[in-house]
């Protein structure tokens, strides 16, 4: 094992060694002098297909597979760092020595404790997607025992007891299981006691506590993150039905600047809240003003990072306070750096939990430039994730119900490809302290130890922070009015006009698309919303979160306000300033690559030259001197 506070990954090179080991065991298991295996008796649930195995009945398969493999993972772990098989070595009599029997007791304790979360949680994952969560009628799980003490193999096959007795019960009595749905559940009823069981028999191995104080075991890409006894993975459905989430907590007025990104996250979260899970939708989504993509963009060091956990903090209290489950779901580079090759795997499984419909999700691509390439540049695991991303993003299988909202954040924009730029309706950029107050706020952050010690004797000169709470009022209104006065005419403007208005972007600019016009109707729609979302619908459920789905829609109906001609023209015309933007700075950046690389090739030539005469090697003066002409030519043009 790692040193200590050093992440132990399990994956699939970690368990791969052990994949014959427990398809042996699986083809091979006795019960009663009788050889059983595992697939013969699952492919026998279905009397219509006895033969093939289900969808369901294969994961259900895999799941058990691989979630003793793990088993077999962590105890090797395990022993080797507590030297198991060489006390057994020396052992007279290692089936009744008392220590031999409490390190494997501890070794087989985690060891399935950690195996059952994973099956538990996989199980968990695929009914729930499948809407077969629940079983009418629960088996009787009591009798079911859990003696980690003994040998390694033989809890391997002891875990295994419930499965095989019931499955074997079920071929010759064909009443245990009704459907072949039904096996899959009690598989996971079964690995959740399993896994109390192991939880609650923790406390008779606490003389090995030091072994697991300070580690994190990340089993299959964190799918599962074990400290100790604790599940602390990020997402994926916990067993209390909440997301274990841990992040850094943050206020709005704890952000420096940046007050309409401030004014939007917390409106969307607060939107995202009103999901209806009975309805599995969102009455937002029928009248607009949530989006599902938004890109936030701007240099290093302007507060995107912050951005993304006031949303998380926002979802946390409100999902937390209405009693719903969440997932939070990044989405970064790590993951191209960590899992390379398998990258395409890593991100479906990701961006599969926001299929849940029972759950809010928010989703963060951070440094997104830095995920994925242009499709021109893009190579290998690069392209899985171009494609996957834009597929997930817009393409025929997305599905919006108005749990999930989608953020992205940018240093440099025009490093996505237009394409993948084009998927996010809603773009901010995110440029930090602007005013006055901002900076003396920031002054009062970095100075907070010593202001709190009196080590600072300057007067303030102003109300500290005030400015940054006051995050929400005409968002909309904000971002456009330096156009307002220029598209005036517009006013009584038809449909048609702004068809008119559309075609000539679209001759300056090829990339206005009809997803452009999916774009600025988005923000058209934000417009229309233009309202925060009244508190009291949250603290008292009577008045918005527990009426009917049309009740509900009446009520938000009566915040919005009517959209007028030159409020569709701005947001066109903001939409292609935006374009324009990534463009004139992709044709920047693309002119100073040019020119630096003809600077580097002309100083490359010039020494080359210089070295010849100074050694006194035959030389081409003249060639020289053309070469400095040509420098001073183009370092006068850049002046």
């Amino acid at each position: 094992m790692k040193a200590q506070n050093s992440p132990i990954d399990i994956g699939e090179q970690q368990i791969k060694p052990y994949k014959d080991t427990i398809e042996e065991l699986f083809s091979g298991y006795y019960y009663q002098n009788k050889k059983h295996a595992l697939h013969e008796l699952i492919t026998g649930l279905d009397p219509e297909e006895k033969y093939i195995m289900n969808d369901l009945e294969r994961s259900t398969y895999v799941a058990l597979r691989e979630g003793l493999q793990i088993f077999k993972a962590v105890y090797t772990l395990l022993a080797d760092k507590i030297e198991l098989k060489k006390r057994i070595i020396a052992s007279s009599d290692s089936l009744n020595d008392p220590v031999i029997d409490a390190m494997r007791g501890f070794c087989g304790n985690f060891s399935a404790f950690g195996a059952s979360v994973y099956i538990r949680k996989k199980l968990q994952l695929m009914l729930k997607y499948a809407g077969l969560e629940e079983q009418s009628e629960k088996l009787d799980l009591s009798q079911i025992q859990l003696h980690a003490g003994v040998p390694e193999d033989m809890l391997l096959k002891r875990l295994l007891v419930p499965v095989f007795v019931n499955l074997i019960r079920h071929k010759k009595e064909q009443s245990v299981f009704k459907t072949a749905y039904e096996f899959p559940v009690y598989c996971r009823e079964v690995f959740q006691y399993y896994e109390n069981l192991a939880k609650d028999a923790a406390v008779q191995y606490t003389r090995f506590d030091e072994q697991l104080s300070g580690y994190r075991f990340r089993i299959m890409d964190d799918f599962v993150a074990l400290e100790a006894y604790r599940d602390v993975a990020l997402s994926g459905p916990a067993s209390g039905g909440k997301a274990a989430i841990s992040f850094q907590r943050i206020r709005v007025e704890d952000i420096v600047g940046n007050r309409l990104a401030k004014t939007k996250i917390i409106r969307y979260i607060d939107r995202l809240a009103l999901y209806d899970r009975q309805e599995q939708k969102n009455p937002i989504m029928a009248l607009g003003g949530l989006s599902w993509t938004n890109l936030f963009d701007g240099p290093p060091g302007t507060g995107k990072s912050s951005m993304f956990r006031l949303a998380m903090t926002r979802l946390s209290d409100r999902a937390q306070a209405l009693g719903v489950p969440f997932n939070i779901i990044t989405v970064d580079q790590s993951i191209k750096d960590e899992f390379y090759g398998k990258t395409g795997k890593i991100l479906l499984q990701r961006l599969e939990q926001t299929q849940d419909p029972a759950a809010l999700s928010i989703v963060i691509f951070d440094d997104i430039d830095l995920l994925t390439s242009a499709r021109g540049d893009a190579q290998g695991a690069d392209n899985d994730i171009n494609n996957i991303i834009m597929q997930y993003l817009d393409g025929v299988f997305t599905v919006r119900r108005g749990n999930v909202i989608n953020f992205a954040a940018s240093n440099k924009p025009t490093g996505l490809d237009s394409a993948m730029r084009n998927r996010f309706s809603d773009r901010l950029l995110v440029d930090g302290p602007v005013a006055a107050e901002d900076f003396a706020d920031m002054f009062h952050i970095v100075a907070e130890n010593m202001i709190k010690h009196r080590l600072i004797d300057i007067d303030d000169g102003y109300q500290p922070f005030q400015s940054q709470a006051g995050a929400s009022a005409n968002s909309g209104e904000q971002a456009a009015a330096y156009m307002a006065d220029s598209l005036t005419q517009y006013k009584q403007a038809s449909v048609l006009d702004f068809g008119k208005f559309m075609h000539s972007l679209k001759a300056q600019n090829e990339l206005i698309t009809g997803r452009s016009t999916k774009a600025i109707m988005d923000a058209v729609m934000e417009r229309s919303a233009d309202f925060d979302i009244p508190e009291e619908w949250f603290t008292n459920p009577g008045l918005y979160l527990e009426k009917p789905y049309a009740q509900k829609l009446g009520l938000l109906k009566a915040l919005y306000r009517p959209i007028t001609p030159d409020v569709l023209f701005q947001e066109a015309q903001r939409y292609f300033d935006s374009e324009q933007r990534y463009a004139q700075t992709e044709a920047d950046e693309e002119i100073t690559r040019a020119y630096n690389r003809r600077l580097w090739e002309l100083q490359s030539q010039i020494r080359f030259y210089r070295q010849q005469l100074q050694a006194g090697e035959q030389g081409d003066q003249v060639q020289l001197q053309k070469l400095l002409d040509q420098m001073q030519t183009l370092l006068r043009s850049a002046g």
